[in-house]
């Protein structure tokens, strides 16, 4: 979906795509007339928030300063490691009763299953990640998915250590395309196609925001959308998927 408006001072447009298990990815892009870019605006939300997301951002009072009551964290994190229950109504499968995937490979809902009754049962990600062929990685983010584990904190890289504030920088939409020539722009039908064919050939997730013309980003988020298979669909996980 591809929303713009503008008036004679500002150009405004939003970009939202559906990823994976309903969430979606929106992009606000705020120009001037002439192109330069003054506020971008990227993030996820499950798609049933959108509308009260909507609402709370259409009733926000408007002020000459922005005025923080609290910093707002950029990941959910934990209080506690969450213990995994002990499955006492039935047995967990036996590894020889589920189909081994590959890494890179789309979950099934039978390596799903085996997921949630193993982890309940009481086998760790390393193992869990032996068993059903994948990085352990991928089982952390699969169980986060799930909400069966916390948020996989120490897979994020550490923010960087706050700075003094900068005057914003001026940029444009064609500034971006310098160095991404496909930014912001839609997805085709048949760049998706392609985008799903050289991930099943194992491109990476670099080579593929190279060959696209975007950033590693977008890749990854459009690579959960079409549930592509391939090692980088895999490493799309890290973005949040």
């Amino acid at each position: 979906m591809r929303l713009e408006i503008g008036s004679s001072h500002r150009h405004y447009s939003l970009n939202a795509d559906l990823l994976a298990e309903g969430r979606a990815e929106i992009t606000v892009v705020v120009c001037t007339p002439d192109g330069v870019i003054r506020g971008e605006l990227t993030g996820e939300l499950d798609t049933r928030d959108l509308s009260e997301v909507g609402r709370l951002i259409a009733s926000a009072p408007i002020a000459s300063a922005p005025i923080a009551s609290a910093p707002i964290a950029s990941a959910p994190i934990a209080s506690a490691p969450i213990a995994p229950a002990v499955e006492t109504t039935s047995p967990a499968r036996s590894p020889a009763s589920v189909e081994v995937t590959r890494h890179g490979q789309a979950w099934t809902p039978e390596a799903i299953t085996y997921l949630e009754e193993h982890y309940r049962a009481g086998k760790g990600p390393d193992r869990l990640a032996e068993e059903l062929g994948r990085s352990e990685k991928s089982i952390r983010w699969k169980l986060y998915g799930l909400q069966l584990a916390p948020y996989p904190g120490d897979l994020v890289p550490d923010p960087r250590p706050a700075a003094e504030p900068e005057a914003p920088k001026a940029y444009t939409v064609e500034a971006k395309r310098q160095l991404h020539p496909n930014a912001y722009k839609p997805w085709e039908p048949e760049d998706e196609q392609r985008l799903a064919k050289r991930c099943a050939q194992g491109a990476s997730l670099a080579a593929l925001a190279q060959e696209f013309g975007r950033n590693e980003g977008a890749i990854a988020s459009r690579l959960l959308k079409i549930q592509a298979e391939g090692p980088a669909a895999d490493d799309a996980w890290e973005y949040g998927g």
